[in-house]
């Protein structure tokens, strides 16, 4: 089946959602009219179904390969990235000063969707490069920013992440790739990374490395790492293509899924690389790239997620099969398959609605709020992807085990999201210890005010009264366990993954609740209003689970020895 993409309710949170009117009304948004976000979003839409979407599956069946030490890419890959950068998609959010379009993030929001649901592992390429461009705005100096903007934002260059090693993976402290001082100014770079996304490929003939490493001589752990910019190809002074830098793939990953991107083992020997921003702060200027991966990773798993739903419709309005009454319907006729469906839209969309609310924060500015929301969307529109993309393969029963109808990739392909940029656990520590814990609770507490206001329209119905049950119940946990932080961190921490899905539960029925308040009377917001009193009855109620789970006792986690613990 083609990727049917869905603009409809795009368009409907951009107009009546979110408030995209009052976002263009900005000044630094002057140049983009509702007509032009308009078409841009429908252009993205076209670009994921008529150019990317075609190459999906072949590429997951041959996938990359690695070649005399060079990264070749699967038939039709490197074909579909140049019609992308022919239409400017690479700098849709980007500064025009650099190239790019300056539009705004609730319009990269609809691109990322629509091309991650089209293909997992094709967008992976051009969003490293855009995160990349934000390390670079924000830390390299300006001759830098001059030469490796503009062509990171057309995309006739690609960026990477290089964080991870093997010794250590999440455990970024642990890192021991070497930067050593040279006399010119820049450093030369030792050691091995792996999981590094689209690490080498045929694409473009120059990458932009962002490379974390430690300046000899400086202190162990995470505040001795620095950040630097390491080329592929290393550059002349009037900025032509040097020799090779000593920085090459030396294994391609042998993964589950999105076997189209390679996922490469980085080896670094004496790699020549320039210093971004000061030294020993690498974290905290990596985070400019970690903070716009998280809010990728959660549109990866929206637009699998709805790639997944419009699959299963289909094939659900298709498939004829006999029911209870022995007549032979279509499956969705049958109630386990509406049920089903039903729960797939609710999650779906409520997973998307938060995402676009999210970058219409920081298009507003507020980039604490919209802080304090990457956690919950990263970990869990990922967790509703590994769903949705697995009730799929459910509705469409044995069919959707093999490969013919696609859905089984699209699973494979979902397993990753709760994984990079930080696993789910990651993001369920940094929601409570970090942006409740050390913030006192402040953007919390600002964020159910506005929940609370949007309540007071909806009094009495069946949505509005399970959100102000679920906000009631979230800050009741969200007191306990502060409190239990307070006295012993494992203690609160210990509840920190049920937490955040609560957390998660209750904003995304506050987004359901926006949203059948914005609908119209007609048949699309008959179905809004359907869904959403759907998630109000099925959904909602997990939050009481939640909290339970994230309230069982800390100390039984530590009762049994680490070696009983581990016992099989």
């Amino acid at each position: 089946m083609t990727y049917r993409p869905p603009i409809d309710d795009i368009l409907f949170l951009l107009r009546e959602v979110i408030g995209a009117d009052s976002i263009l009304a900005r000044p630094e948004f002057a140049h983009v009219d509702p007509e032009s976000l308009e078409a841009a979003v429908r252009q993205a839409g076209r670009v994921a179904s008529d150019i990317v979407a075609p190459m999906n599956a072949p590429a997951d069946r041959i996938g990359a390969t690695l070649e005399n030490g060079v990264v070749r890419l699967p038939p039709g890959f490197v074909e579909a990235y140049e019609a992308f950068c022919d239409g400017g998609w690479p700098g849709l959010a980007l500064p025009e000063e650099y190239g790019g379009q300056a539009m705004p993030e609730i319009a990269q929001a609809a691109l990322s969707e629509m091309s991650n649901g089209a293909s997992l592992a094709f967008s992976m390429l051009p969003v490293c490069g855009r995160a990349a461009v934000r390390v670079l705005l924000a830390h390299a100096e300006p001759d830098t920013q001059a030469l490796w903007v503009p062509k990171l934002a057309s995309g006739e260059w690609s960026g990477t992440i290089v964080m991870t090693e093997p010794h250590a993976g999440s455990d970024i402290g642990q890192a021991r790739t070497k930067a050593v001082p040279q006399a010119d100014g820049s450093y030369a770079l030792t050691g091995t990374k792996i999981f590094i996304s689209f690490g080498d490929h045929d694409a473009t003939p120059q990458n932009a490395h962002i490379v974390l490493a430690r300046i000899e001589g400086a202190p162990e752990g995470v505040r001795g790492l620095s950040l630097f910019l390491v080329p592929r190809v290393t550059m002349e002074a009037d900025g032509t293509f040097g020799p090779r830098n000593a920085i090459a793939a030396s294994r391609i990953e042998e993964k589950m899924g999105i076997h189209g991107s390679p996922t490469c083992e980085m080896r670094l020997d004496g790699a020549t690389g320039y210093l971004l921003g000061e030294p020993e702060r690498g974290i905290q200027n990596m985070f400019t790239m970690i903070n716009t991966m998280r809010l990728e990773v959660a549109l990866e798993g929206v637009g699998i997620a709805g790639a997944a739903l419009d699959k299963a419709a289909r094939y659900a309005s298709e498939r004829v099969q006999g029911g209870s009454g022995g007549a032979a319907t279509a499956i969705v006729e049958h109630a386990d398959i509406r049920r089903t469906l039903l729960r797939m839209k609710a999650l779906t969309g409520g997973a998307r609605a938060l995402c676009y609310e999210t970058a219409a924060l920081l298009d507003r500015g507020r980039s604490e709020e919209a802080g304090f929301l990457l956690p919950i969307c990263k970990a869990v529109a990922s967790e509703i992807a590994v769903e949705v993309a697995s009730l799929a393969i459910q509705v469409h029963g044995g069919h959707g085990y093999i490969s013919e109808h696609g859905v089984e990739q699209l699973m494979r392909d979902a397993r990753i999201t709760p994984i990079y940029e930080g696993t789910n656990g990651i993001q369920a520590v940094d929601l409570l210890l970090r942006k409740i814990g050390r913030d006192d609770a402040r953007t919390l507490s600002l964020l159910c005010e506005r929940v609370e206001g949007d309540l007071e329209p909806a009094a009495g119905g069946e949505i509005g009264d399970a959100v102000a049950a679920g906000l009631g119940e979230w800050r009741r946990v969200s007191s306990l366990l502060l409190e239990r932080m307070a006295a012993d961190v494992n203690q609160g921490l210990s509840g920190a993954t049920p937490y955040l899905r609560l957390a998660g539960t209750v904003l995304m029925g506050w987004m359901w609740l926006r949203m059948a308040v914005a609908a119209k009377d007609d048949e699309y917001g008959d179905e809004i209003r359907t869904v959403a009193r759907f998630y109000a009855a099925d959904i909602m109620p997990e939050v009481d689970t939640l909290a339970r789970r994230a309230l069982v006792p800390g100390e039984l986690l530590y009762t049994l020895d680490s070696e009983r613990v581990a016992r099989v």
